[in-house]
């Protein structure tokens, strides 16, 4: 039996001033709700005609330890820069975090003095909007530690000295429902930060009236590593189609420029970004992998820059159909400006 069903690829636009506080988060994603409840179809009697997955983009919370803070680094000109002036200002609980944690990383120790608030709003923010919109909410992702009173719970405390780029779903009623943590962590880039790998056997899918839907984290959704020198590096694709996912849901941010020669970690720079994203992503690794249940992927790109952090590529929805994928939907923009952002929706059976 099958069922109608919207999903959405929310590809949101952010600047730093979306997180100086809670409520500018928020605001940002009531912006980003507007579009999603202007192309979402509606019953005579008004309810919505057919329920809803909403994908928001990868590192949408990433920023957020800036949240109260933005006086303190409106000068600055880098990412590091930035955190380094908020680090400063709470020298004592930073050391503190970092000595419970038994890390001697200092990034990893901001990361884990600033968990709490962090996933306060970011919880909070996105519970509100699932329960408004009524719609099943991929988060997106923030830089979080494990819940030391476990993964659903209302109350938080870091397990341990470790970060994860980190993502939440929500089921309609504002209910946290799903944690997912990134296996294959980019190199030069997340590595650099301190984060740390989640586990395969971790991911797990989420139920919905529609099916199983599964969460890969940017990354986690490519065929084959961007460097010959990841040995860890694994396509997950089969994992959640050995666990009978109809959906993936795929939020992505991408840091390097979208129409420009893609020279990282030694490739050659024939194809552009774009290209080697279609060469080499979900694209790729839905159109190449014997599969069994997945027929949708729901890729939602991140856009805008946070000081040094620039961020573009253009969202999509992915059918697969009789052993072949194909684009279902594109984001009309893809570049980092206001007039880029865009709710991707189609209307797909499953």
């Amino acid at each position: 039996m099958t069922q109608k069903v919207e999903l959405a690829a929310c590809q949101v636009h952010v600047t730093p001033e979306d997180y100086a506080s809670a409520e500018a988060f928020e605001a940002m994603l009531s912006r980003v709700g507007d579009k999603l409840e202007k192309a979402r179809a509606r019953a005579p009697s008004g309810a919505y005609e057919h329920p809803c997955l909403a994908v928001f983009p990868e590192m949408i919370g990433g920023f957020l330890p800036l949240a109260g803070r933005l006086d303190l680094v409106r000068g600055a000109r880098t990412v590091d820069e930035a955190l380094t002036k908020v680090a400063l200002r709470s020298p004592f609980r930073m050391a503190s975090a970092m000595l419970r944690g038994k890390t001697a990383r200092a990034s990893v120790g901001f990361l884990l003095a600033v968990a709490p608030e962090v996933r306060r709003i970011y919880r909070e923010a996105f519970s509100r909007f699932a329960q408004r919109y009524q719609a099943w909410t991929v988060a997106g992702s923030a830089l979080l530690p494990r819940n030391a009173h476990g993964n659903l719970a209302a109350s938080y405390a870091p397990a341990e000295g470790r970060v994860y780029n980190t993502s939440y779903t929500f089921n309609p009623a504002g209910r946290h429902v799903n944690v997912t943590r990134k296996v294959n962590l980019v190199p030069t880039v997340e590595d650099t930060l301190g984060l740390s790998p989640g586990r395969r056997g971790e991911l797990m899918p989420f139920s919905t009236p529609f099916g199983q839907v599964g969460t890969l984290i940017c990354y986690d959704g490519f065929a084959v590593p961007h460097t010959p020198r990841e040995p860890e590096f694994v396509p997950l694709i089969p994992h959640y189609d050995h666990l009978e996912c109809s959906v993936i849901a795929h939020p992505a941010a991408n840091f390097w420029p979208w129409e420009t020669p893609w020279t990282f970690g030694g490739s050659d720079g024939r194809r552009l970004r774009e290209q080697q994203w279609l060469d080499e992503g979900l694209f790729a690794q839905m159109d190449t992998t014997p599969l069994r249940a997945i027929r949708y992927g729901v890729t939602a790109q991140l856009l805008g820059r946070v000081f040094d952090a620039h961020f573009d590529g253009r969202s999509q929805l992915l059918t697969r159909d009789e052993g072949s994928t194909r684009i279902l939907a594109e984001a009309t923009r893809g570049d980092a400006s206001p007039e880029a952002e865009e709710v991707l929706l189609r209307v797909v059976e499953v």
